[in-house]
């Protein structure tokens, strides 16, 4: 089951133009732990799936079934950050964009910088 995950994992991701590193810092799991599923070293766990779910564009629930895992979400499991989900989005959607309009994205995230810490 390990290794089909892992094969599932890496379509999701090249379907999405996304790679180990930005899974991993879009969802707060090292970038050696979504190195380790994609080669099958790691089995799956529910939190880690509850983690990469956002940035896969994926249900959780739809993830966990995949990984063989049970149909419930973990409890009290903390997000790695807050806007953990909000910001794997982001990355799936950038992850998507051409140059110029990740450049401009970019842009617009600093705007929002600047105002906030002005």
């Amino acid at each position: 089951m390990t290794r089909h995950f892992g094969e599932i994992l890496q379509g999701l991701m090249e379907n999405r133009h996304l790679t180990p590193k930005s899974v991993s810092r879009a969802s707060g799991r090292a970038e050696s732990t979504i190195r380790q599923l994609l080669s099958g070293r790691v089995l799956p766990s529910v939190e880690i799936v509850q983690d990469i779910s956002h940035v896969l564009e994926v249900s959780a629930a739809d993830l966990r079934v995949i990984a063989g895992l049970p149909d419930e979400p973990p409890r009290d499991h903390p997000a790695p950050y807050g806007a953990a989900s909000e910001i794997g989005q982001l990355v799936a959607v950038a992850s998507r964009l051409t140059s110029e309009e990740l450049a401009d994205l970019v842009e617009v995230a600093r705007g929002y910088r600047s105002e906030g810490t002005g």
